[in-house]
């Protein structure tokens, strides 16, 4: 094994654990972990035998393994940016509904100490 090939080993791995580590969302974590240990095993196998790589390139009809991975890391990111610009929706409905639920807080606050009393209260004493 070459030098080269023992430091992406490492930077996959401290890449692997960065990524599961500092990643937010504890649901997903079980799953996030074993993605990098996939991830971590199918980039050490193709790093220590990349013979192995071009094989399964050629059988898809591609000519190199190098190719095969752009088309893959293509493929990763294209996954990755659609699930980025699905959490940042859903991180911007929390903040327009707490957003809401403040200004309507601060609104029934306001009513409170001006002294009138709160819609609420308005509509069920009319009844």
């Amino acid at each position: 094994m070459t030098l080269f090939q023992f430091l992406l080993i490492a930077a996959v791995i401290v890449a692997a654990t960065l990524a599961v580590k500092f990643l937010p969302g504890e649901r997903s974590l079980a799953l996030k972990r074993i993605f990098a240990i996939v991830f971590v095993a199918a980039a050490v196998f193709a790093i220590v035998f990349p013979g192995v790589l071009t094989a399964v390139a050629n059988f898809f009809g591609i000519g190199r393994g190098t190719d095969l991975l752009l088309y893959l890391f293509i493929v990763a990111m294209l996954v990755f940016a659609t699930a980025t610009v699905r959490a940042k929706a859903r991180s911007d409905a929390r903040v327009t509904e707490l957003a809401r639920a403040v200004a309507l807080m601060e609104a029934r606050i306001s009513e409170q100490r001006h002294g009138t009393p709160p819609a609420d209260a308005e509509g069920t004493s009319a009844q």
